[in-house]
């Protein structure tokens, strides 16, 4: 009996040891994904800014070749505001002149949209 005692003892020894080594196992993993998390976002951060120091490089670029050959992008852009402010005008008027035609319109287009997107 004694000798089952001592086994039991020396059993239970043995898990508490594979325990807390695969409990550092773990805690080490665990450090490891994280760091490897860190880094990935780190890097995604990087290819961000680079895509978008691309982009405001390219958009210079054809900014710059649009106004040799005579057009203004600013001049255009203005533009599209001043169009874009007439059209909320347009919107504006015509939700408060006829707010039901208004919803059916928005329901009707939501219906064609709901219908596109299910495809």
């Amino acid at each position: 009996m004694a000798r089952a005692t001592a086994d039991n003892d020396t059993t239970l020894e043995a898990v508490g040891e594979t325990a807390a080594t695969l409990g550092e196992r773990a805690r080490t993993g665990a450090a490891d994904v994280a760091d490897a998390v860190s880094e990935a976002g780190r890097k995604a951060s990087a290819a961000g800014q680079a895509a978008g120091d691309v982009a405001a490089d390219i958009a210079q670029d054809v900014s710059a070749r649009l106004k040799t050959v005579g057009i203004d992008t600013e001049v255009m852009a203005e533009a599209a505001k001043d169009q874009l402010g007439g059209l909320r005008q347009i919107l504006s008027d015509e939700m408060q002149n006829r707010p039901l035609r208004t919803l059916g319109l928005a329901a009707a287009a939501g219906i064609v949209l709901g219908f596109l997107s299910s495809r």
